[in-house]
């Protein structure tokens, strides 16, 4: 069965192999944590309770979408407790990535639409959602889940100007 669950050990491996994946491909529209490099059920669990963050950073809260009969992890999506200035022109409330060998399959569109509504649960009423204006894929997921194009902005990312899609949708 395909599950929205927090992370947890029981799917680690196939997580890490996911970031391998992404790392043979070169993706690198959203970016796996390195599970062997650290504890990152530590750092799941300081974004959840907001402590210990990064500056400029805020509260979220993780979940994987996984495929429970087969222990096989396939997509992360995190949810954003609130936005600051940079977030509301660039990343939003909710950031997420599929496995590459599971792209173009639905599971961006599912994983998403179940994202939405824990973000409604976390109290978050309008949500907002960014993806740089060359990503189809990521924007065909937000308006297949009634995202609404709110418009296009000009963004400053690691030094190169970006044209950015701002979407939303009241929960």
């Amino acid at each position: 069965m395909i599950a929205l669950v927090e992370p947890c050990e029981r799917y680690l491996n196939s997580y890490m192999e996911a970031g391998d994946e992404y790392r043979r491909n070169g993706v690198q529209t959203y970016a796996f944590d390195d599970a062997r490099a650290y504890d990152i059920f530590e750092k799941y669990d300081n974004y959840r309770n907001e402590r210990n963050l990064p500056p400029d950073r805020v509260g979220s809260h993780f979940y994987w979408l996984v495929n429970e009969d087969r222990d096989y992890f396939i997509g992360e999506i995190s949810v954003r407790h609130k936005l600051t200035d940079a977030l509301k022109r660039y990343g939003g409330h909710i950031g997420y990535g599929i496995r590459f060998s599971e792209w173009n399959k639905g599971y961006g569109t599912l994983m998403l639409g179940l994202a939405l509504e824990k973000a409604k649960s976390l109290g978050i009423s309008t949500v907002l959602i960014t993806c740089d204006d060359d990503n189809p894929g990521s924007a065909k997921v937000m308006e297949n889940n009634g995202l609404v194009l709110q418009d296009k902005i000009a963004n400053c990312v690691d030094g190169r100007t970006i044209t950015t899609r701002r979407y939303t949708k009241a929960l």
